[in-house]
């Protein structure tokens, strides 16, 4: 009999989950391998309230599965309640069936014994199997799979403070003062603390910090909020959809925009501009931020205890750096997925559509990215694109062994 063929897959998030459930439905053998717990990034926003409904973050199958039943239709949970009622039951259920490794990192990946300019475009090459170098508490190992799903996520890598998404001067000084992506409940509770905090970004990150910072102020501990975005809208920092599908993001874009637009003096709103150098003030309680407009090219240097970069994420490249995969120079996406989104740019991401199984497929025969780690730097993902996404893939490979 034909030895099953063996998936690793990378990352124990929802699209990670979800791909480990349809590889051992589809009989294959698996293996998942996350860096951290289950739902590690999802646990990083977990006292948020999704935009999206729970029929829209899952699948038929897993909810047939964890007997999901009598939960409300078009209700949005909040992070924890989406891993407990559903992420964490999932995983128990693939944990009965399968090898999961939690607290593993996937170090680095090659083909077989070849070098990354070995074998290019040749079948030799397609049979090696991948060989994952992965770390945990027993060490250094590795591991070897047919193919590899690649659900790695991009939260592990927020972008830098600066201006051109590098480190402006003094950055790298001072990173104990500056909370990078959206605080989690203990770190609001430390901000809410200081007497001034600088929210940067432009994004629905940064819009739910400064709602939930004025929406929950405490009458001793009322921290004023400079809030710098390097764009802005008639509407304010947000652009509002017109009828919006997910009504949470549209309330969340119109109470956001009132604010900045507000007279409030425990909140002002910097438009347009754009972070040159930080440091720490001469009593090193606070720092000093330099903030250059970009419509007038003037600079102000402002004084605050915190900053908070919501500036958003990029994908770890070091991975597959012995792969053969090509990569957009904009998006660092598989290339053929980034052309596909920057074609459908300027649709909303409940708009866009998924395409074939081909834009995910690289010259690395057997690799797929799947998930947020599929659009790089875009951030128009969602949950239920990147369990389509896995739909697709495994079809491909089933077709592929069907051939072979």
């Amino acid at each position: 009999m034909k030895k099953s063929p063996t998936i690793a897959v990378i990352g124990a998030g929802p699209v990670g989950l979800e791909a480990a459930r349809q590889a051992i439905d589809t009989g294959y053998q698996v293996k998942l391998l996350e860096k951290g717990e289950i739902a590690s990034a999802v646990r990083k926003w977990q006292h948020v309230r999704l935009f999206s409904p729970r029929e829209m973050n899952t699948t038929t199958e897993g909810r047939t599965l964890i007997s999901d039943a009598g939960r409300e239709a078009g209700y949005c949970e909040t992070g924890a309640e989406f891993i407990e009622s559903y992420l964490l039951p999932l995983s128990q259920w693939i944990s009965a069936r399968t090898q999961v490794l939690t607290q593993t990192t996937v170090k680095k990946i090659s083909r077989g014994d070849l070098l990354k300019g070995d074998a290019v475009g040749s079948r030799n090459r397609h049979e090696e199997p991948f060989r994952l170098l992965i770390e945990n508490a027993a060490g250094e190992q590795i591991e070897q799979a047919d193919f590899v799903l690649d659900c790695s996520g991009v939260t592990d890598q927020p972008n830098w403070l600066g201006t051109g998404g590098i480190p402006c001067p003094g950055e790298r000084d001072v990173l104990e003062k500056i909370t990078y992506g959206l605080p989690d409940r203990e770190q609001i509770s430390e901000i809410q603390k200081c007497a001034s905090v600088l929210i940067v970004g432009a994004g629905y990150s940064a819009a739910t910090l400064v709602n939930e910072l004025i929406q929950h102020r405490k009458i001793e501990t009322q921290p004023k909020i400079l809030w710098l975005t390097r764009n802005s809208y008639p509407s304010g920092p947000l652009r509002v959809l017109q009828d919006d599908p997910l009504p949470g993001r549209m309330r969340l874009s119109v109470i956001a925009n009132q604010l900045a637009l507000s007279s409030r003096k425990d909140l002002h709103w910097i438009s347009n501009s754009v972070v040159e150098r930080i440091s720490t003030t001469g009593t090193g309680d606070g720092l000093e931020v330099t903030v250059r407009s970009l419509k007038t090219s003037f600079s102000e240097t402002i004084e605050v205890e915190r900053v908070v970069a919501c500036t958003g994420y990029h994908p770890d490249l070091s991975l597959t750096s012995e792969l053969q995969i090509h990569e957009c120079y904009a998006t660092s996406g598989p290339m053929k997925l980034a052309a596909s989104l920057m074609g459908q740019a300027g649709l909303d991401c409940t708009k866009i559509t998924v395409g074939d199984v081909e834009t995910l497929s690289s010259p690395e025969t057997g690799y797929y990215f799947l998930g947020a780690r599929s659009y790089g730097r875009n951030s128009q993902f969602l949950m239920q694109t990147g369990y389509q996404q896995v739909l697709l893939v495994l079809e491909q490979i089933k077709q592929s062994l069907d051939v072979g």
